[in-house]
């Protein structure tokens, strides 16, 4: 299973967060293995207003951990922070598994 954690940035936390941003990158390098994929939510400036990941964990609890000693999260720059279990079909173990789910919708469906 995964967890997507979402946080976003205090306003403000520009230049604070580029102080950070060092620790930052080495703390999601440290978690390569545990994250599926991450990146930075942003307006249509290009600017960064938070953060996203979403990490393969069984327990909410792991993804709370993983965000509570998030550097952003210790130096207190994120104001929002949420974090919802995830369902992943794409990309998937499985390369039919969105063709096998549409397959039972439609016998469903029928």
């Amino acid at each position: 299973m995964s967890y997507i954690v979402r946080g976003n940035f205090r306003a403000g936390a520009g230049e604070a967060r580029l102080k950070v941003r060092p620790d930052h990158i080495r703390y999601v390098i440290s978690a390569l293995p545990g994250i599926v994929c991450a990146g930075a939510l942003c307006g249509e400036d290009r600017l960064p207003r938070g953060l996203f990941l979403l990490l393969d964990c069984e327990e909410r609890a792991q993804a709370e951990a993983f965000i509570f000693n998030e550097p952003y999260y210790r130096a207190d720059l994120l104001d929002h922070v949420e974090i919802e279990r995830v369902l992943q079909f794409a990309p998937h173990p499985n390369p039919r598994v969105l063709h096998e789910e549409l397959e039972k919708a439609l016998a469903a469906a029928s």
